[in-house]
């Protein structure tokens, strides 16, 4: 018999929406907390083989690395203690590893943050094997298994249904006649009716943010990135009520997935697009996660983005990606030397600082861009994205326009398990150069703007019409 585990932390519905996600779509962990959309095999897999000795030392192995490498550890030592008196014996009766995992995410549960996880050998292995798109080359496609294709299609939770928020113009999406505002109602053989009332009957707004989040990247995961030779079926209700019952496919992308180190394929898609505005011009830079490809897309087309007089950096939906890179895209932004936040760890601290860039590589004088920047945020804006965001807006650079951002903020890294599984793990904390944290909290726009049914069918996103307004004004200055 599998051990039965309750939860009892405050993050546990948000886990459970989280694992009913996952059982459906493997993909979604490796999305949520390591900031891919890899795609793994979805085919039903025996659980793995499992004795009590590697059980223990899985066990001993998590619950050490908490308690020597967590920033906050003083805050949750004795329940921290306790639960290793209560859960270990547990861990050395698991009949496989799938219990396993669940009796490990109890524990990781205590801690209540982002970024601490236990993710299945099995997935590493099969996104070990596949080759991904050479990020410098313009003809590079995505492979079979990487996630290298897009929909054009977004959706949102909003007002209490899954709806689509956005259509790429000339995508697969819009081609097959989908359109903002229409109910997403299944996807594939997954009713989202039951994920719906979980959330609807959850009364902790902690709890209900969170677990929106899990949902809403899922559905990233699981529609706006995919495969290239996969089908998605879905259906949909149109503001009549009428039934769209829809096959799509993904697009393959210039660059397809993106490797860095060891961690899984990550999805990159950049676009700039120029939007006239009543004294000019604002240039609208768009990608789907903060991979070293982003900076040398944006230094590429440096005059491009340049030739306007404002400029709007659209982070919605983007969950994140490399730390690093937020500094080496800022360095063309700024006049004087400024500090956009800071990793905090318990043997010190790391100022993510800004030097303006001043000469190009072929020795060319640059000046930076002293224009308005704009920064679109949502509630699927993740990690990178919203440290990028806090730290713009607290150096005054620029102004935020949409939502509050997802608030998982904490720099991770991977661990390998004797059981083979790999453990995630946040080994510091970040304040922004105000002092703010973003864990659990998110970032704040400046001019918040709450997405609607109705406003799902303006031509154009009220947040980028705010953006844009603003910077007519700035320019007007």
């Amino acid at each position: 018999m599998k051990v039965k585990l309750t939860f009892e932390s405050p993050y546990a519905l948000g886990h459970q929406v989280f694992r009913r996600l996952a059982e459906a779509w493997p993909a979604l962990a490796f999305l949520v907390l390591l900031v891919t959309a890899a795609t793994v095999t979805e085919e039903d897999k025996p659980d793995a083989e499992l004795n009590e000795a590697i059980a223990l030392e899985t066990f001993d192995q998590v619950w050490e690395q908490v308690r020597a490498q967590y920033f906050d550890f003083q805050r949750i030592e004795s329940d921290w203690d306790a639960a290793r008196e209560r859960l270990r014996p547990l861990a050395g009766q698991a009949q496989d590893i799938a219990a396993l995992r669940l009796l490990l995410h109890e524990l990781l549960d205590l801690i209540g943050e982002s970024h601490f996880g236990i993710f299945p050998a099995e997935a590493f292995e099969q996104l070990a094997s596949l080759e991904v798109a050479d990020v410098e080359s313009s003809e590079a496609k995505a492979t079979p298994g990487a996630p290298g294709a897009a929909t054009g299609l977004s959706v949102r939770l909003v007002e209490g249904a899954v709806r689509v928020s956005e259509v790429r113009a000339e995508s697969r999406a819009s081609k097959a006649g989908i359109r903002p505002g229409w109910k997403l109602v299944t996807v594939d053989e997954l009713d989202l009716g039951p994920i719906l009332k979980e959330l609807a009957d959850t009364v902790d707004e902690a709890d209900h943010r969170r677990s929106v989040t899990y949902l809403e990247y899922a559905l990233l995961a699981r529609l706006t990135f995919t495969r290239a030779d996969r089908e998605i079926e879905l259906t949909f209700l149109d503001a009549a009520g009428n039934t769209h019952q829809q096959t799509l496919t993904g697009e393959p992308l210039e660059h397809g997935a993106v490797q860095i180190g060891n961690l899984p394929p990550m999805t990159f898609e950049f676009s700039l697009e120029r939007v006239d505005t009543a004294n000019g011009c604002a240039s609208v830079v768009r990608f789907s996660s903060w991979v070293p490809a982003v900076a040398e897309k944006f230094r590429q087309r440096r005059d491009e983005v340049f030739e306007c007089k404002g400029l709007v950096f659209d982070l919605r939906g983007n969950p994140g990606g490399v730390l690093p890179i937020m500094v080496t895209v800022a360095t063309d932004l700024f006049e004087q030397p400024e500090v956009l936040g800071t990793l905090l760890r318990r043997d010190g601290h790391i100022d993510f600082r800004v030097l303006p860039r001043r000469v190009a590589m072929d020795g060319t004088r640059l000046s930076p861009f002293a224009g308005p920047v704009a920064i679109m945020i949502d509630g699927m804006t993740g990690s990178t994205s919203e440290m990028f965001a806090a730290g713009m807006q607290a150096t005054g650079r620029a102004r935020l326009f949409g939502e509050r951002s997802a608030g998982m903020a904490l720099p991770s890294q991977m661990l390998p398990l004797a059981s083979g599984d790999f453990m995630m793990y946040a080994f510091a904390d970040y304040h922004d150069s105000l002092g703010r944290r973003i864990e659990g909290v998110g970032v704040q726009p400046d001019k918040p703007i709450r997405l609607t049914e109705e406003k799902l069918g303006y031509a154009r996103p009220p947040a980028l019409q705010a953006a844009l307004d603003w910077i007519t004004s700035e320019v007007d200055q």
